[in-house]
């Protein structure tokens, strides 16, 4: 069967609702994986009672807007989060089709690139996951990562784009770059580290699928955008990254809000480790959305933008 034998309209409708599903999936990624949980048990429950969510309120996208953003079962309210996954997982399928299935060659079979479809799908999905992590927990799973490089080089020949050579010099290569320029050296020469070994890790498994010309893109075109979304965070006064615990830290005999007083210390005593005068800390930037961001921009706009930026020096 050719991909011009279907319908685009079918094509589109699976493809965005095959996306929006492991949307679900992936929500539950980004919950579990930080808190060393499993993903396949138990099966999904209500965050805040523990009872099991039945198949008929697990729709993706349908369920979070007719239960108006609350569990059914106690109330509790749902993180808009949810149903964002849910959707960007459905665009994100519904764009890699577009590319890859509806703007194939007239010729070409619907088997091989429904193929490339769901591989490139499965690499959009773990930047996903990825960036939704990083940006609550300041870590990138590696459960992300690794298996996500294995994909990249493992599948590289039912893809037709980097080639072997490129995808291992992509992976290789961005692995290398980030840890021994931005991990080991700079903390050698400033006492802290500039990126974390999970932002090396990430891009060697975007170097695995878009090769070392979209690893070196994702990197700078990341660099470029994490500076100016941080600036542009900082003059609104929300910075990214994680609250910082003092804030949301609780103790389990304390009210809701509220932050029990340590038992060793007198009202007004400083704690243990705490000067009069706080050390700064220095900023810390989650830099895996950004990485993820630029990864994506060269997946769908690499040429286009690699062209036009050339044209500027002619």
């Amino acid at each position: 069967m050719l991909a011009t034998d279907l319908p685009p309209s079918l094509i589109r409708f699976f493809a965005f609702s095959f996306g929006a599903i492991w949307g679900s999936f992936f929500n539950v990624a980004i919950y579990r994986w930080p808190r060393e949980l499993s993903v396949v048990s138990p099966a999904s429950r209500c965050p805040g009672c523990g009872e099991p969510i039945p198949p008929w309120r697990n729709i993706p996208i349908l369920s979070w807007l007719l239960l108006r953003g609350k569990a059914a079962c106690c109330g509790m309210r749902i993180s808009p989060r949810y149903v964002l996954v849910e959707v960007l997982g459905g665009v994100l399928c519904l764009a890699i089709a577009e590319r890859l299935i509806l703007g194939a060659d007239p010729g070409a079979s619907l088997g091989d690139v429904g193929i490339e479809t769901l591989l490139y799908f499965a690499f959009a999905g773990g930047l996903l996951v990825a960036t939704f992590v990083d940006l609550e927990f300041m870590e990138i799973p590696d459960e992300v990562s690794l298996p996500l490089a294995a994909l990249g080089l493992a599948t590289v020949m039912f893809r037709d784009l980097p080639g072997a050579e490129n995808a291992a010099l992509g992976a290789g290569g961005g692995f290398l770059l980030v840890q021994l320029v931005f991990v080991w050296s700079y903390e050698r020469l400033t006492g802290r580290r500039g990126m974390g070994e999970g932002d090396a890790k990430l891009l060697m498994a975007i170097g695995a699928f878009l090769g070392w010309r979209g690893a070196l893109f994702s990197l700078i075109a990341g660099a470029f955008q994490g500076v100016a979304v941080t600036l542009g965070s900082m003059l609104a006064g929300r910075p990214l990254g994680p609250p910082d615990a003092e804030e949301t830290a609780e103790d389990d005999d304390a009210e809701p809000g509220e932050i029990a007083p340590s038992p060793t210390t007198e009202p007004g005593e400083p704690l243990e480790g705490e000067h009069e005068e706080d050390e700064e800390e220095p900023l810390k930037i989650p830099f895996g959305p950004f990485l993820a961001l630029g990864a994506l921009e060269f997946f769908f706009f690499g040429d286009l933008l690699i062209e036009r930026y050339l044209a500027l020096f002619q």
